[in-house]
């Protein structure tokens, strides 16, 4: 496993599919969670977030555990393979897989470390306990027959096993005397046992709901009946062991110990609830099929980031119907857009915010700074291909074809029906559009005539895309064989004389967005990848006329700056991940839950929330 990225540290949200598995240390705080897809996100001791997040072979369902002390956790997958990895570095310590149909035969459901962190068990669909050495890296011992969906240690000396058989019933493993002793049956079988923190009892959840049995004569002295079947999910106990939470689909039940008496009841708010839960410093959480672990007070936290954008010192990112726009390192209370947006634009002065709905409804405008609406740009905006703010000039392309913009200063709306594609300067002073046969014009937006002379065409061959230079008299086009080109405009304001273009590079790849980075130096283009629904974007040195850098495999909406040339796009964990020009992360601005956000970079935090 490598060490982590950017996006991977501080992430509490390290999971997209349903988190299947969880395992807490109540001694270290250390954590580990695991999902469907097999995703695993480790938390070392004393830290809030998953510092290591990895992908193992298969899904994992409920195979991980963490040692006593935070030091090390295990996981086991559906391919049967068991790791163990130190909580520090990431460091892998034991590994074992099997090859081929003996992989999946053996698909582990449960694991365990005894107290001194020296030996690991798992629990397999073969019904085959096996404990291995960890430091020799060898199986020490086999046990065949059982079941069920736990395994644990004795918490002393972590001489015995308590696992559950193949008749559901749970049965204590001696390791030294290799004996296999029977406990009280239980009526209905169970599927969970676990031992009490000072080893004296023995707690089961099964059909009749929960059982208490004592420890060392393993007599059943106590239970809860549930009515109707348990409708149990899983249990848990308190890390004092004076309680058991009893999950179920809506709400936590929580008894005391050794009396099963009733203590509390509290919705967990997971919707759709997995097996997957743990008690810690701040009570029970309970996993979800949205991939993340809730809790009964918890605060309500920003959804995954639809979309994001950038430019110079601020970033917006889109979670769900709510828009929270960033001014450097620092995050703005979140605005309620009613809306969900599947792209976003925000102009280089970060006053405002353009949204792109995906209920078929126009463009929407936003204060940036207070979240006020301003205005609906029309449906006939809806599934526009383009749209961009500069200034006090708000343009997008129609649906039935052509180009309409505002005036938000001297509150005037312009349309022209032929246009073909356009682009607007960063401070709204020029309008480039593209003319039916293919040319290109320069605007003023505020009257919507030429601004300078057109342009003469670099071939005959038509404009596919045109961009400005940002904080430059400059413009950029390629055509339709792929060829980028550059003005240089300036002649045509001091002397009103048609600019002449300068070929830059020919491109066999089919663009579809150009950026002009401030300077001049560079610019920047994207091109889909079908084949891997990805998306590329290569800088161009505009001077030598040369390609600097290649970044592939981003998403298929990723934006770049064109103040800085950086490359922004979404990224796991309710956050924006900003690469530099040669894709190496540079910075990190996250949507932590409750409300909370951090910014950080390879240095370390840059700013977060009190």
């Amino acid at each position: 496993m490598q060490g982590p990225s950017l996006v991977d540290q501080y992430c509490p949200d390290a999971h997209s599919a349903p988190i299947t598995s969880a395992a807490f240390d109540p001694s270290s705080g250390a954590r580990i969670t695991a999902d469907s897809w097999g995703v695993v996100a480790i938390t070392p001791p004393r830290q809030k977030h998953p510092q290591f997040v990895f992908q193992m072979g298969a899904s994992v369902y409920g195979a991980v555990a963490v040692a006593t002390g935070g030091a090390l956790v295990a996981v086991g997958d559906d391919a049967g393979t068991i790791a163990v990895y130190k909580t520090y570095d990431g460091s892998c310590v034991f590994y074992e897989s099997k090859e081929g149909p003996e992989g999946p035969a053996r698909a582990m459901r449960a694991v365990a470390f005894n107290p001194q962190g020296t030996s690991v068990a798992t629990l397999s669909i073969d019904g085959i306990l096996r404990v291995y050495n960890i430091a020799r890296w060898e199986r020490i011992a086999n046990f065949q027959g059982f079941s069920g969906e736990s395994l644990e240690f004795d918490r002393q000396r972590g001489e015995r096993l308590l696992a559950i058989d193949q008749l559901m019933q749970p049965k204590l493993v001696d390791l030294v005397s290799q004996e296999q002793i029977d406990l009280e049956t239980i009526p209905g079988g169970v599927t969970v046992a676990r031992f009490t923190p000072d080893n004296r009892h023995v707690v089961t959840m099964g059909m009749s709901g929960i059982t208490l049995i004592a420890l060392p004569d393993g007599q059943i002295i106590n239970s809860f009946t549930a009515q109707g079947g348990s409708g149990m999910v899983n249990i848990v106990l308190s890390p004092d062991g004076q309680q058991v939470g009893a999950v179920t689909s809506r709400s936590v039940h929580r008894f005391d110990l050794p009396d099963l008496q009733p203590v509390a009841s509290e919705r967990h708010n997971a919707q759709k609830p997995t097996k997957a839960v743990i008690w810690d410093a701040r009570g029970i959480a309970v996993g979800d099929e949205d991939g993340k672990l809730h809790r009964q007070d918890e605060k309500p936290s920003l959804e995954a980031i639809l979309c994001c954008t950038g430019y110079g010192d601020h970033r917006v990112a889109v979670h769900g119907d709510r828009v929270a726009a960033w001014e450097k390192n620092r995050q703005r209370r979140p605005f309620s857009a009613k809306r969900r947006f599947i792209e976003t634009k925000i102009d280089r002065d970060g006053r405002f915010i353009l949204g792109l709905p995906d209920d078929g409804a126009g463009v929407q405008v936003f204060e940036a700074r207070t979240g006020r609406h301003l205005f609906d740009a029309g449906v006939e905006t809806a599934d526009t291909p383009k749209m961009e703010v500069g200034g006090t000039i708000v343009a997008a392309m129609l649906s039935r074809g052509g180009l309409r913009w505002y005036d938000l200063k001297q509150n005037n709306v312009f349309e022209l029906p032929w246009v073909q594609g356009f682009s607007l300067s960063g401070g709204g002073t020029w309008l480039g559009v593209i003319t039916p046969r293919g040319a290109v014009r320069v605007l003023d937006p505020a009257t919507g005539k030429d601004a300078v002379p057109p342009p003469e065409p670099p071939a005959d061959v038509p404009i596919r895309l045109v961009s400005f230079i940002n904080r430059r008299p400059d413009m950029l086009v390629l055509d339709g064989d792929g060829v980028l080109s550059t003005y240089d405009l300036a002649g045509s304001v001091t002397d009103n004389t048609p600019a002449k273009s300068r070929d830059i590079l020919d491109f066999n790849v089919a663009v579809d967005r150009l950026w002009g980075v401030t300077g001049g130096k560079y610019a920047a283009i994207r091109f889909q990848v079908p084949e891997t629904e990805t998306a590329t974007v290569i800088t161009v040195d505009l001077e030598t006329a040369e390609v600097v850098a290649e970044v592939p495999n981003l998403l298929p909406y990723v934006w770049v700056d064109p103040e800085t040339g950086f490359i922004l796009q979404p990224a796991r964990g309710g956050a924006i991940q900003e690469l530099d020009l040669y894709g190496v992360e540079r910075r990190i601005l996250r949507a932590l839950p409750e409300g909370e956000w951090i910014a950080f970079g390879p240095e370390g935090i840059l700013d977060q929330s009190e």
